[in-house]
């Protein structure tokens, strides 16, 4: 079978959409299916070639998105005065950012991939949403001869990330409609698509790894209690400062370590307000996904700051599932003095419980295969 998967980012890239197109690409290839990769994001001086081989696949750089990638991204900037500010949020609420010039753009390009014509399954994954846009585009001028599956991870128009203007909700109906399926990593996240795609073209898929070669600290852990987190703070729908309120009046000897994707200038000026916190935090960017697994074994617990948004499962919990370490999951509203207190004396009663073999690549890809 030949497998198109279009992904705004790829190995090496550590970001989750990076993740879900490395491990597929990965897996289908390893299965026997010829696999062509289109991203549109390029690391300078990434020996793709070598990545090629050994993965046993093709992959094909458009080169469109810049910086973090993310068509929201790209009005990032502080705002000098206030009506640049207004300006700012003005693009994002009517255009998006640039979604319509990524969406044409990544459209365009597929138009000229040789790789599409042949494609017996196409799978285009979100964020941003314009790569599901512009296939959707694709399809409406080439017709439908591929499988089209659209996979996302987190919800666009309903998605409390971004306010948007009511029309992205027709956009994203239209974009549907192109699609025979479309794969969400959880239930929760239903009714945020149920309104602009028929149920039974949902399928349910989660984030997946190949766990065969996975390697976990196995010396001891110390008296001093050490606690990790991973990914990235949104500091409207996943604040952690209930968190660091906590840490900072605990009188318990502790480390927290912070695995981030990038740095975060909010983030150094909340930890302004907790200085006993500051001193036991211990922070690393951009951590390959094989050493953070390894780093956080290396815990006594991890902990999962949950979105306000129930719409989501995110992909470090799979993550923490695989050390087999005990997992704290909470928010500032449902958080629990009591659980932390016993999670910091290593009472684990309150653990989140992960089903790692369900995310095993081997069964996701099985999956996708079996929506043919």
């Amino acid at each position: 079978m030949n497998i198109v998967i279009i992904s705004s980012f790829f190995y090496p890239v550590i970001q989750p959409r990076s993740f879900r197109a490395t491990e597929l690409a990965k897996e289908f290839a390893r299965e026997g299916h010829h696999v062509d990769v289109i991203t549109m994001n390029t690391v300078e001086g990434f020996d793709y070639e070598g990545c090629e081989k050994e993965m046993g696949i093709s992959i094909r750089h458009l080169n469109i998105f810049k910086g973090d990638g993310t068509a929201m991204a790209a009005e990032k900037g502080g705002a000098p005065n206030p009506i640049r500010a207004y300006c700012i949020s003005a693009v994002r609420y009517l255009f998006c950012g640039r979604m319509i010039k990524y969406a044409r753009q990544i459209y365009a390009a597929l138009l000229q991939e040789s790789c599409m014509k042949g494609a017996d399954m196409v799978i285009a994954l979100s964020t941003p949403f314009c790569i599901h846009w512009a296939l959707s585009k694709y399809i409406k001028k080439k017709g439908k001869h591929f499988l089209a599956i659209a996979d996302s991870g987190d919800p666009f128009y309903y998605s409390k990330q971004w306010n948007l203007a009511f029309w992205f909700k027709y956009i994203e109906k239209d974009v549907y409609r192109q699609m025979d399926y479309l794969t969400i990593p959880t239930e929760n996240a239903i009714p945020s698509y149920s309104p602009i795609i028929p149920e039974r073209k949902i399928k349910i898929i989660p984030q997946g790894f190949d766990m065969s070669h996975l390697h976990l600290y196995e010396g001891d852990f110390g008296e001093c209690v050490k606690m990790a987190y991973a990914g990235v703070f949104y500091w409207d729908i996943r604040n952690p400062e209930f968190l660091f309120r906590y840490l900072d009046a605990s009188s318990i000897p502790y480390e927290l370590h912070l695995f981030l994707r990038y740095a975060d200038a909010t983030l150094e000026q909340v930890l302004q307000k907790y200085p006993n916190l500051a001193k036991c935090l211990h922070i690393q960017y951009s951590v390959p996904h094989d050493a953070l697994i390894y780093e956080l074994s290396k815990m006594h617990f991890l902990i999962n700051v949950e979105n306000l948004s129930n719409t989501q499962m995110p992909s470090k919990l799979i993550d923490y599932g695989m050390t087999g370490r005990p997992i704290l999951s909470c928010n500032e509203n449902n958080f629990s003095v009591d659980v932390m207190d016993e999670f910091m004396r290593g009472d684990y009663r309150g653990r989140y419980q992960v089903d790692v073999d369900r995310y095993n690549i081997i069964n996701i890809a099985a999956e996708f295969l079996q929506l043919r």
